[in-house]
């Protein structure tokens, strides 16, 4: 069901913004208000499932092969020098 666009009221833009930063809703603000802020935060964390979807909790994290030579000690040279 398509509305007509309109620009938001002052209350449906806090209430957007609220939802974006992840606060909560403020209980003075009007019901269409409280709509808004619905609608961004259920969208916002149907797309944070999405993105978790594929991600096989089961196997282990691997990390890339810089990564993992950073964190293994390497023995040092031995220097005639020394």
């Amino acid at each position: 069901m398509q509305k007509e666009n309109r620009p938001l009221t002052y209350d449906e833009r806090k209430a957007a913004e609220a939802a974006f930063r992840g606060a909560p809703f403020d209980p003075q603000l009007s019901e269409s208000a409280r709509k808004v802020y619905l609608g961004i935060s259920s969208a916002m964390a149907n797309r944070r499932n999405e993105a978790f979807q594929g991600f096989d909790q089961s196997q282990p994290a691997t990390m890339d092969k810089r990564a993992s030579m950073k964190s293994q000690a390497r023995p040092r040279a031995k220097s005639t020098f020394w």
